[in-house]
């Protein structure tokens, strides 16, 4: 279990929390081929929503009991093109990559799965809603069966939802922020107000970046960070998704005080570096 939410993590890292990651499966039986030879090609409608949060029993993920507080999903495979030779689809779901159920199916596209509480999650996969671990992993995969019998999965019908923790992170902080850059000797305090915007499941944009107060004046204001089960990730992205300055560091929230704090760099030649302290404004 502690090496998927290890996975888990890196790959929130370098996808900023992709809910179509397809990494876990091989690609060997997926539809390679075009539509005009027989094959079909789908896709998840971007509305698409899953998310299975909750509150872990202890930190020791591998054993911790969950106390779910947001479950749903809310999911649709369109077909985009093809299906001449196709006799029907099947939604169907595994947990950790294991034993599949079929959640729909149908002669035709759309369809859709729609769920509210763990139990569905779980259900006919063979676990109940309180063996699920905090990293575990739900995959729904859309399987397309030909005219003939044979089947394959769509790679881009793949849509997977993580066990983990509950985060509420969108208010307004207090923040003190320390910046050194070396090269230029620069060692500097700032005191400012920011506020965190939900952007994803887990996942929030600042208002501010860097000590650049007030903004650039050109692309997104701040910057992304992800918070799993109190660990906070600033992924790699541009600095405001305009300039080739990256972007990138960790940190944590203190689960009693909401504190946060993290440590950053921007670095293009040099690297221009941050620590931060977000306190939540009463």
């Amino acid at each position: 279990m502690k090496k998927i939410f290890n996975l888990f993590v890196a790959i929130s890292v370098l996808s900023i929390y992709s809910c179509n990651d397809n990494a876990d499966f091989p690609t060997d039986d997926y539809l390679t081929g075009t539509a005009s030879e027989g094959g079909a090609i789908l896709a998840v409608n971007t509305n698409t929503e899953g998310k299975l949060l909750g509150v872990p029993s202890s930190q020791d993920f591998d054993v911790a009991t969950v106390s779910f507080a947001e479950v749903s999903l809310d999911m649709e495979v369109m077909l985009m093109s093809g299906g001449n030779d196709v006799k029907g689809y099947e939604i169907v779901k595994s947990l950790n990559g294991g034993t599949e159920s079929v959640v729909v199916a149908g002669n035709s596209l759309p369809l859709s799965a729609s769920y509210n509480t763990a139990a569905e999650f779980t259900d006919g996969l063979g676990v109940s809603e309180g063996d699920l671990r905090i990293g575990d992993v739900i995959s729904f995969r859309t399987k397309i069966i030909r005219n003939d019998g044979s089947s394959v999965y769509s790679f881009e019908g793949t849509y997977n939802v993580t066990v983990s923790c509950s985060s509420n992170l969108a208010k307004t902080y207090d923040v003190s922020l320390h910046y050194v850059r070396t090269s230029t000797g620069t060692d500097e305090w700032y005191n400012f107000q920011d506020t965190l915007t939900v952007t994803g499941v887990g996942e929030y944009r600042t208002t501010e970046v860097g000590a650049w107060i007030g903004g650039l004046g050109v692309g997104t204001p701040g910057m992304t960070i992800t918070d799993l089960c109190g660990a906070i990730t600033i992924p790699e992205q541009n600095l405001v998704d305009y300039y080739s300055n990256i972007v990138l560091g960790s940190g944590s929230v203190d689960g009693e005080t909401g504190v946060i704090t993290v440590e950053y760099t921007i670095c293009a030649t040099d690297c221009r570096e941050y620590t931060a302290t977000y306190t939540p404004v009463d």
